[in-house]
């Protein structure tokens, strides 16, 4: 590690106005819930292999879920007769070199599949693995958190579990350089830079055959 890397790092902490888990989870807490059901949500249509964006802030609607209140996004998902998955990916805010945790938070998902109803079917959430292969693609080092698609499921909420905060997700430097806003970092391979989960989200959905799963 350089100290030109130690600068940049500095830059982006004075600069960055990134807030850490403990104030974006104090923000959350006192936003009011939106809706007295899922039925009440707002639901936007997801189409087979179309990736759409996914940002979850304090100018979202909160939701008090099973595991706590959350952030989050619903969605209609597509009539198809295959299998299919449902594809999360996630990029860490802030710079994504080497930093404090403040400046790295990451989407950590929570899916709730919902019936025609809108009763729930199951929820689950992962810490999501950095994409490999064909799915690591795009200059920002991206994170995938794959989940099956009941066959019953009409609907899916995408949220976040308020217990699961904190949690780390890794990534390893491949070596090299690469601009981050108006920085330019430079790392050394095969270290590691650790993630941890928040509430907000810099993210895309899909759904997406379930052969294509990483």
């Amino acid at each position: 590690m350089t100290t030109f890397k130690w600068f940049i790092i500095g830059v982006g902490f004075l600069g960055g106005g990134c807030a850490t888990v403990a104030n974006t989870s104090a923000v959350l807490s006192k936003t009011p819930s939106c809706c007295k059901s899922p039925a009440d949500f707002k639901y936007e249509k997801l189409a087979l292999d179309k990736a759409v964006q996914l940002t979850l802030s304090d100018e979202s609607s909160a939701y008090e879920f099973a595991s706590g209140k959350s952030y989050f996004k619903a969605y209609s998902l597509p009539v198809v007769k295959k299998e299919t998955t449902l594809r999360v990916r996630s990029w860490a805010t802030g710079s994504v070199a080497f930093e404090t945790e403040k400046l790295s938070q990451l989407y950590c998902p929570e899916v709730t599949f919902l019936d025609k109803n809108h009763q729930v079917i199951f929820s689950n959430d992962l810490i999501p693995s950095p994409a490999k292969g064909a799915l690591a693609t795009g200059w920002r080092p991206s994170f995938i958190a794959d989940f099956e698609v009941p066959s019953a499921a009409t609907y899916v909420v995408l949220h976040s579990r308020p217990g699961g905060y904190g949690r780390l997700a890794t990534r390893y430097t491949g070596g090299g350089a690469y601009a981050v806003g108006s920085t330019y970092v430079v790392e050394r391979g095969g270290e590691p830079i650790y993630h941890p989960c928040g509430p907000t989200a810099d993210a895309e959905v899909s759904v997406v055959p379930k052969t294509n799963s990483q």
